[in-house]
């Protein structure tokens, strides 16, 4: 039997056994767990929150304030007042990150941290967490990323962030940041119903969970919710459609030495991702400016779902034309795990937590960019050239187009077949008094199998660019030859060869890993190294010409899958460290300091790039960029009290970050020059100050989050890049929220924005930043109903996060320009009604 079957086997039967012991005591909650929660508890004092234990990322014995490590908690409450539209706006309320929240519920965001880009997509140095253990072992799969599998709701206790520090040695792939959900786990009986509506866009939703104990020494958390309706850009049609339902039941052990349970998690559920919507700005000398909506599409409404592009057609790699219903991204996941706390007499703790997911879904969607019909008539399409587009559905079906755009980017249907994997993450600790202070020895082994099996199908299409119901185009040649066939110009083709593409693919992470802590008085020194190896196998194909299909009278070309099979057969180790002291001058101030290393594996996202060889194996590029290192600095200062009769913590630290990255971005090879480069191989350093300060007065909460950052291209394999800011990285990013709870009353409003950008990595042109308002009431007319009512970017400001690109109009315009990016979704209110129990 396999050393990996044997830990999987162990893993298991303690777990069993655990479950089957009598208990006889009621036990209180681990160090591990996340505290108990209490619907009618009073809110804790700013201070006293600093207390909290982290278990994120760390031994689970410390507290905020004695941590030296830069870390986040945000309750169910903060993040519920302020109805976040999908994970990446959860993750706006914490310090540090650079979450990319323009991608809308479906997920597909980009997530930054302390100034290091995400120069390929996805979550490349952050990992998210559901209970300990990552959603994924790699944050930015292609078509996969983490934030596809995950959704916050009300069986969430808490999220938990560590920026930083031990994120490097306490979790595999994430030296960036680690981002966990941690559950409620019915420590007091309670919970909620609530049912929500959106009053200015079609969106009706149910939420429910009930947790309480069964026995003094057995309780249960159960939840989750459903929702359907037209997503943020009102649909005339279903296009948010789905449900999560979580569950977990906790037996505590006897003689309080710990506890085993059971988690699991059903969701499924499709939703609408946004991509990059076209807006006129001002140029104004190197500044993008002044946005205004095009005609007929309003970035901050506007969507590319449409009910004339319910579904299309796709040619499968068997040969056969289906057809895709567009879904948005659909993920499937049935989950099941366990954990399990032990404390035995000697005062050595064993820790467990298992899982498995079985994953699938499917990427369906249709992207947006901004092509001038003057410049496509004329043009060659499929070898012809092209002399007339006509509306190819809708009310105007047959009738010449004379607008001013086309949209002329591809739909897409990524079948994700299998994205399923199993961890597992035991500890061992003992606690010991050495010298006259207290000696904490962690020793422990992760590993995760992650499986990428995906078919790609990326086909160029034609319609037209509006931001209600686009109609597909069809294109005609000068000799009135059908060169489309709904809009459709070519099969699996948009993005060359390298996207007509089948995977298959196993990635396996074993880590064992070992910490020393030791506490004597205010100071506490911790030291900790983790050894990754990850193992990669399986096949990849990319595309090859294939056969015209005939349809509708248009011979459209296609992609199929090369015969050439690349095959990847590899593995590679490295080792990431992290060190850390923290001195307590007293009760109310402590300072601390931390280096560390923490290395990231290049994954799928380096297949079909040159980089191996025929038998699998690394090449000399492979060998040299398999593996990418972040290296952090961080001094900080934690300080809490009371002040004006109040409660407050603040918390400061400053940071220094390089990186050397080595990725490929297949999508840059349709940009225009010189910025379609897809190898990517750039050095970084970033250096900046996180805030976080809370702040309590009676009835009056006030929380304010900033970061300040300084992020620089030291080096590059282009020249033109080095010196320049990383593209869409801001200096300054805020979250700033007062609120105030009378009981029956209670309202808040929460002001975000950032500085302006760099539209890209060559630092030609930058775009205006922008700040957003949210806010929200609530009424409680008794003791257990709540009517509220929330408004996401109160002002409907057109603004932007990231970066984007420049699209010159037509005619050309000497101070204006097309400016194409992803905006903050425009003005949505939601009414709900709550009921406690």
């Amino acid at each position: 039997m396999s050393k990996v079957a044997l830990r999987c086997c162990a893993s298991g039967i303690a777990l069993s056994l655990a479950w089957t012991m009598p208990a006889t005591a009621q036990t209180a909650p681990a160090a591990t767990e996340a505290p108990a929660t209490d619907t009618d508890a009073a809110p804790q004092a700013a201070a006293e929150q600093s207390d909290d234990i982290v278990v994120t990322a760390t031994s689970g014995e410390r507290s905020r304030f004695r941590s030296s490590i830069s870390v986040s908690q945000v309750s169910q409450d903060a993040i519920r007042n302020f109805t976040p539209r999908s994970e990446a706006e959860v993750l706006r309320n914490i310090p540090g990150l650079q979450p990319s929240d323009t991608a809308g519920p479906g997920g597909n965001a980009n997530i930054g941290v302390r100034g290091i880009p995400v120069s390929t997509g996805g979550s490349e140095y952050v990992a998210l967490q559901e209970d300990g253990l990552p959603v994924t072992l790699f944050g930015d799969i292609n078509f996969g990323n983490n934030d596809y599998w995950i959704r916050f709701d009300q069986n969430v206790e808490r999220v938990e962030a560590v920026r930083g520090g031990s994120s490097s040695t306490f979790a595999s792939q994430a030296p960036g940041a680690v981002i966990n959900y941690l559950s409620k786990t019915g420590d007091r009986a309670g919970g909620s119903a609530a049912f929500s509506k959106g009053l200015d866009f079609r969106e009706n939703r149910v939420d429910f969970d009930y947790g309480a104990p069964i026995s003094d020494s057995l309780r249960f958390h159960v939840g989750g919710y459903a929702r359907n309706g037209g997503g943020l850009t009102n649909e005339d049609f279903n296009i948010l459609r789905g449900y999560q339902i979580k569950a977990n039941v906790t037996k505590d052990l006897p003689d309080n030495r710990g506890y085993v349970r059971l988690l699991f998690k059903r969701l499924d559920e499709q939703a609408p991702t946004s991509s990059a919507t076209p807006a006129v700005a001002r140029v104004q000398g190197n500044k993008i400016t002044d946005f205004t909506a095009l005609p007929g599409l309003d970035p901050r409404d506007g969507s590319t779902y449409s009910i004339y592009n319910r579904a299309f057609q796709f040619r499968d790699y068997d040969g056969q034309l289906r057809s895709a219903e567009v879904e948005g991204i659909h993920p499937r996941v049935t989950s099941i795990g366990g954990q399990l706390h032990y404390e035995f007499d000697n005062g050595v703790t064993v820790d467990d937590t298992i899982r498995y997911q079985d994953m699938s879904g499917n990427f369906t969607t249709q992207f947006a960019n901004a092509l001038s019909t003057s410049s496509l008539l004329g043009s060659t399409v499929n070898g012809q050239t092209v002399g007339a587009i006509r509306y190819a559905a809708g009310p105007n079906a047959g009738q010449l187009f004379t607008g001013q755009f086309v949209n002329n980017n591809p739909n897409i249907n990524t079948l994700m077949k299998d994205m399923g994997n199993f961890a597992n993450n035991l500890t061992v600790s003992g606690k010991y008094d050495v010298l006259g202070g207290s000696l904490r020895a962690t020793a422990g082994w992760f590993h995760m199998s992650q499986t990428i099996r995906q078919d790609w199908h990326v086909n160029r299409q034609y319609s037209e660019l509006v931001g209600d119901n686009a109609a597909p185009l069809d294109l005609f040649s000068t000799t009135g030859a059908r060169l489309t066939a709904a809009g459709q110009a070519g099969f699996n083709d948009n993005w060359g060869t390298c996207c007509a593409r089948r995977v298959d693919l196993t990635y396996t992470n074993d880590a064992p890993f070992v910490s020393l802590s030791y506490e004597n008085g205010g100071l506490d020194l911790d030291g900790s190294v983790r050894f990754d190896t990850v193992k990669g196998e399986g096949t990849a194909q990319g595309g090859v010409q294939g056969p015209v299909t005939v349809v509708n009278g248009a011979a459209i070309p296609s992609l199929v899958l090369n015969p050439t099979v690349e095959r990847i057969d590899y593995r590679d180790s490295y080792v990431s460290w992290s060190f850390g002291a923290l001195y307590a001058l007293n009760t109310h101030t402590s300072l601390f300091a931390r280096v560390s290393r923490g290395g990231r594996f290049n994954a799928d996202r380096r297949v079909l790039s040159n980089n191996f060889n025929a038998d699998g194996s690394l090449n000399t590029q492979g060998r040299n960029t398999s593996v990418n290192f972040l290296n952090q600095q961080e001094i900080g200062w934690k300080q809490r009290g009371e002040v004006m009769s109040g409660s407050y913590s603040v918390e400061v630290t400053g940071f220094r970050s390089t990186l050397t990255e080595n990725n490929y971005d297949f999508t840059r090879l349709t940009n225009p020059a010189p910025n379609n480069n897809p190898n990517i191989s750039n050095s970084y350093r970033s250096m900046g100050i996180e805030f976080t300060g809370r702040f309590n007065l009676g009835n009056f909460r006030l929380a304010a989050d900033a970061t300040y950052i300084e992020s620089k291209i030291t080096d590059s394999a282009t020249a033109e890049l080095r010196g320049n800011r990383p593209g869409g990285q801001p200096k300054f990013i805020y979250l700033i929220s007062p609120s105030y709870d009378a009981g029956f009353f209670a309202g808040g409003v929460s002001v975000s924005g950032q500085t302006s950008v760099p539209l890209d990595d060559f630092n030609t042109l930058t775009v205006k930043g922008s700040t957003f308002l949210n806010g929200y009431l609530k009424l409680r007319p008794t003791d257990r109903i709540e009517v509220g009512l929330n408004a996401n970017n109160l002002l409907n400001t057109l603004g932007f996060r990231g970066g984007g690109t420049v699209v010159p109009l037509a005619p050309a315009s000497a101070t204006s320009t097309l400016f194409q990016a992803t905006a903050v979704y425009g003005r949505t209110v939601t009414a709900s009604i709550r009921y406690n129990f």
